[in-house]
């Protein structure tokens, strides 16, 4: 849009200046001019896309391609414990424990691991953090009783913390505010896309691998399917660039682009215009977020169970229904990234309305989960609105707190919110144990997301119009 600008512009000079030469002068020759200028903006734009595709190649599919290695590691238990149960003797409690774990040592280590990241660089911090999860995910198939994996969970948690909310903030030093919706979604995507993944997967291999050399099924998933971190961490320590700067695979033009573009301003330093970050902001956006990842974490880890009980039989057809949700969830992430960037206006509302139909999704299963066609139907929209709630919520922090945050920024946030990790699988565990019925922990959650939501709307309305205006955009970031 500046460009254009620019050169209607440039073009108006022009013509002013024509009209004040002499009539017999063959003006319309000169015209050629404007068509200079605009050949001047349309090379600077061909070069600034060239160097957004090798950052879509090389940076935005590598973190991705990590992500969804780590997603699945994160939850493959949700298909092991329809297995290992008996292995263990694990009541529902202790599976919702073995959950909260996971998310006490990500939690407990992740600000500590944002701070690291500012010190050594990218390529250490998620190199170091994918070889350490590898290791300690394929150790879960040595687990001979509930305490090897009540620790093994604190420990994957430990070694996978800071992961998600510092991919997000690497992503900010490529790409500007109008196309940081659609990295975040396309990185992001991991998420349903790793629940497809494990549910097609993770059934066939319990089953065709289960008695290999005298294994089960559940031991072999855990190995087969953290053994690619390893070799992802290798190539990311040697491969994957800190900055743009770094980059050996863009040329000198691409680089002075990406100087000028991709640049965001330093963290703490405040947006003209702006509101200063307050307390109330911040309490807002974490339990805005505490509610959406709540709500995620509740359709993830019971989704197969939920099926199972809907008289489905058969692991691998309980595999293939788990996969729908999740399918349905990657394009509802991808189509959230657009829309949050089409109408960054509106963003605050967005965010909304997906957590309210995820609600709506909640309540209707806790009326019916003996119904395959409800519980497909409620598991897939509350699954994708909810992820489109998530993708939407990491275009907001900038602009609700009033500064460009920094990676310890993203990793408070991301820490709170992992803080329902801790709680919600453990309280939901107890009450189905208590009561039998997921009544309870499906109205909880449903009403966490609408307060959560309404909270973020009464915000952003509230941010628009502290001192005139308080909204972060393109405008706010220096570009060409």
């Amino acid at each position: 849009m500046r460009d254009i600008w620019h050169s209607c512009i440039d073009e108006l000079i022009y013509d002013i200046s024509i009209a004040g030469a002499p009539q017999h002068s063959p003006a319309p020759i000169h015209r050629r001019k404007p068509a200079t200028v605009m050949s001047i903006h349309e090379k600077t734009d061909t070069v600034t896309k060239s160097a957004y595709r090798a950052v879509d190649r090389n940076v935005l599919a590598v973190i991705s391609l990590a992500y969804v290695v780590n997603c699945v590691d994160r939850a493959n238990i949700s298909f092991a414990h329809l297995r290992m149960d008996k292995t263990l003797q694990l009541t529902e409690t202790d599976y919702g424990l073995a959950i909260g774990l996971f998310y006490t040592g990500y939690v407990l280590f992740q600000i500590p691991c944002a701070w690291l990241f500012e010190r050594i660089g990218a390529a250490r911090t998620f190199s170091r953090i994918m070889i350490l999860w590898g290791l300690a995910g394929m150790a879960m198939a040595l687990c001979s009783q509930k305490s090897h994996l009540f620790g093994l969970r604190f420990l994957l948690g430990a070694f996978e913390a800071g992961f998600s909310p510092l991919c997000i903030y690497f992503l900010r030093r490529w790409y500007q505010d109008r196309r940081l919706g659609r990295a975040i979604s396309i990185q992001q995507i991991a998420g349903p896309l790793s629940g497809v993944l494990v549910g097609l997967i993770s059934g066939d291999i319990m089953t065709r691998a289960d008695g290999l050399f005298g294994v089960a099924g559940w031991r072999w998933m855990f190995v087969i399917e953290a053994f690619p971190a390893l070799l992802i961490g290798t190539w990311i320590l040697f491969f994957l660039p800190n900055s743009p700067a770094d980059a050996s695979w863009l040329s000198s033009a691409q680089k002075s682009a990406f100087g000028n573009i991709a640049q965001p301003p330093k963290p703490g330093t405040p947006v003209a215009g702006a509101a200063r970050p307050q307390v109330r902001r911040w309490a807002v956006l974490l339990f805005a977020f505490l509610g959406i990842v709540c709500g995620n974490d509740i359709f993830s880890f019971w989704l197969p169970r939920l099926i199972a009980e809907a008289h489905v039989g058969s692991l691998r057809m309980v595999g293939v229904l788990s996969s729908l949700p999740f399918a349905a969830a990657a394009v509802a992430m991808i189509v959230a990234g657009r829309l949050a960037d089409r109408f960054s206006e509106h963003r605050v509302t967005l965010c909304l309305a997906a957590c309210a139909l995820g609600a709506a999704c909640l309540l209707l299963l806790a009326i019916d989960t003996a119904n395959i066609a409800v519980v497909l139907g409620c598991t897939t929209s509350g699954l994708a609105s909810l992820y489109a709630a998530y993708v939407i919520f990491w275009t907001l922090p900038d602009r609700l707190l009033g500064a460009p945050g920094s990676a310890t920024t993203y990793a408070a946030i991301n820490t709170c919110g992992m803080i329902a990790g801790i709680i919600c699988p453990i309280v939901a565990g107890r009450l189905l144990d208590a009561t039998g019925s997921f009544v309870l922990p499906f109205c909880g959650t449903a009403l966490l997301l609408i307060c959560g939501g309404t909270g973020l709307l009464i915000l952003g309305t509230s941010s628009s119009n502290d001192s005139g205006s308080t909204k972060v955009t393109d405008h706010d970031v220096q570009e060409i």
